[in-house]
């Protein structure tokens, strides 16, 4: 299961609402706290103000019945134990004008008043009181609600424009290839982080098409250079063959010579090719018709094929085509074909099919030496073929992978298969 990347800011975000919603919630206790400090502060000071009140009125000589509208009273005969008060309570009573049960806050006490004790029980209403401690924490969700989701759609909006030469930049570097001679342009961006990037990414740049530009010297310096005197090698080589009295001493050491210096000219022409190529230096993409380039390739080595005695069965379509380099599909063609030559035993079949969307070449033969899985890695040849470099098929696998074209090999009944098909 492929692991789904979550952007940066998305992160930030996520962290800044968790740490957001921490703070409303202790926002919401403290503020909840103090609303219950202001409230019993505010009620034991009417508490006590309505007690004040009463002994005042009762050591003037006011009738309790007459008092009884502050608080309910209740003279004492037995003096009581005063550790035990005062004592607070909840209750609620019945308001038959609303018709609602409303809450109050009871609280009993003793008061003293020229040595007579009263029990005092005094109530007040704390619906307000209780409404706006209610108030001051459920209005902090909705408020967290509205800033966690207006933040994440003003970050979405923000990393569209924010981010924009982000992505820019990390298009360019998508886009960029090796030894193309094209300048990569600055985006303009006040960001710190971005201008960084950028600059580490042309100073990449410019490390990398110098040393490839030193590595491409010096290839193709190499592969110039040493065809000189594989020419001159050659050449000698042809003139001791011409010579009968060489021949009848040495003919097959001559004949060495003579392949392995046409082995060593090819080796470094095929090398080169598959340096251009990884470094995508063919990159003049078209839609080609492969029916007319198989059968140009095929015409070209038809005197190969009668020598061997093999025989080449055909299917193509007229409309087969593959998106690639022109230059690129000859080196497909000539590579698979010569494969097939040289691993098909005389009096053997080579067939060429084409179908909508597939290209296969198929060729009768013995099992390979090998693991099929190496059949596309470099230098793995049979050792019956002096002809191959080991290189045709690892030059037509790194082209596929280059222009998203999916090759597979199988042998099944002593036939050996390629099937060419896009991603």
């Amino acid at each position: 299961m492929k692991k789904r990347n979550i952007r940066l800011l998305v992160k930030i975000t996520f962290v800044f609402i968790i740490f957001a919603f921490i703070a409303f919630y202790s926002s919401a206790v403290f503020l909840t706290n103090e609303a219950d400090e202001f409230i019993n502060a505010n009620l034991e000071s009417k508490f006590n103000n309505t007690e004040e009140r009463l002994k005042h009125h009762i050591s003037k000589g006011r009738e309790i019945e007459s008092l009884q509208r502050y608080a309910e009273i209740k003279p004492l005969v037995i003096i009581p134990d005063t550790d035990y008060y005062p004592v607070f309570s909840d209750t609620t009573i019945y308001d038959a004008e609303l018709e609602i049960e409303r809450t109050y806050k009871k609280k009993t006490a003793i008061i003293n008043v020229n040595g007579r004790y009263y029990e005092v029980t005094i109530i007040r209403l704390i619906e307000d009181f209780m409404r706006l401690r209610e108030d001051i924490f459920g209005s902090l969700i909705p408020a967290f609600i509205l800033l966690a989701v207006s933040f994440v759609i003003f970050s979405y909006l923000l990393s569209g424009y924010y981010f924009r030469p982000f992505n820019k930049i990390l298009e360019l570097m998508r886009i960029y290839k090796v030894g193309q001679k094209s300048d990569v342009k600055k985006i303009t961006t006040s960001t710190l982080e971005f201008n960084n990037m950028q600059d580490l990414f042309h100073e990449m740049i410019y490390r990398i098409e110098g040393d490839y530009k030193r590595l491409k010297e010096y290839t193709e310096h190499m592969a110039h250079e040493i065809q000189t005197p594989l020419t001159i090698i050659r050449n000698k080589t042809e003139n001791l063959i011409s010579d009968p009295s060489v021949m009848d001493k040495h003919s097959e050491t001559v004949k060495i010579i003579y392949e392995e210096t046409n082995h060593l000219s090819k080796l470094g022409t095929t090398l080169n090719l598959l340096t251009k190529i990884e470094n995508n230096e063919f990159n003049k993409a078209e839609n080609v018709a492969t029916k007319n380039v198989i059968e140009k390739h095929l015409s070209a080595v038809s005197e190969i094929l009668s020598l061997k005695s093999l025989s080449v069965e055909t299917e193509l379509s007229d409309e087969h085509s593959i998106f690639i380099d022109p230059n690129l599909f000859d080196v497909i063609v000539k590579n698979l074909l010569n494969n097939a030559i040289n691993y098909t035993p005389s009096n053997g079949n080579i067939k060429i099919q084409t179908t909508n969307n597939k290209l296969i070449f198929r060729n009768t033969g013995e099992v390979l030496p090998f693991q099929e899985m190496k059949i596309f890695e470099r230098f793995q040849r049979n050792n019956s073929s002096r002809n191959s470099l080991g290189l045709g098929l690892a030059l037509v696998k790194k082209i596929c992978d280059i222009n998203n074209l999916n090759i597979e090999y199988s042998y099944t009944e002593k036939i050996h298969s390629f099937t060419i098909a896009a991603s």
